[in-house]
């Protein structure tokens, strides 16, 4: 019995002392096969007018400025000094003065009615992309031609909001070749 007891903390002592060098031989290993290499400096240079400009007509309430009653020909304009894709997303949501917005969206042809130029087609990715290249300094037909609340937010002190982000991409790419088809 004793020599069991004796057996088996022998037993344990040798397997924790081999899990011990284990550890430190694989932790060596590991830090001998690190590679290094040189530092490499990204010599990419951003553009400064790389920010499509959007452009809309909208007409204002006459008793409350913060509230629109319609937006109407929404375009984009390609401020860059080469020919782009342009990709647009129509965001709508419920905005108080302040900025905040409220949990519930808007749904369209309940809440709002919204048309759509047909030179624009709306992939799955939720993103409308103009049919057309865009020279630089052009300016697109209307993604939106008119959009309308039909009724007021659920919450007082709300009120419709449409915004549009915009995205463009070089058409050409250095090597010639085009960065994705439309």
């Amino acid at each position: 019995m004793i020599r069991i007891k004796k057996f088996k903390l022998m037993l344990t002592i040798f397997v924790s002392a081999f899990l011990i060098a284990a550890i430190f031989v694989i932790k060596e290993s590991f830090a001998s096969m690190k590679l290094e290499t040189s530092t490499v400096k990204n010599s990419f240079t951003a553009m400064e007018k790389s920010v499509p400009s959007i452009n809309e007509n909208i007409t204002p309430d006459p008793e409350n400025n913060d509230y629109i009653i319609e937006k109407k020909d929404v375009t984009v304009t390609n401020t860059n000094d080469f020919d782009v894709y342009v990709r647009a997303m129509v965001v709508t949501s419920w905005q108080d003065a302040d900025g905040n917005l409220l949990a519930v969206t808007p749904v369209e042809g309940t809440d709002y009615n919204i048309t759509y130029s047909s030179d624009w087609n709306k992939k799955d990715d939720g993103f409308y992309y103009y049919k057309s290249i865009l020279g630089k300094g052009q300016t697109t037909t209307p993604l939106i031609t008119l959009c309308k609340p039909l009724k007021n937010s659920p919450v007082n002190g709300y009120t419709l909001s449409i915004n549009i982000i915009s995205q463009t991409v070089q058409s050409v790419v250095d090597n010639g070749e085009l960065p994705f088809e439309n």
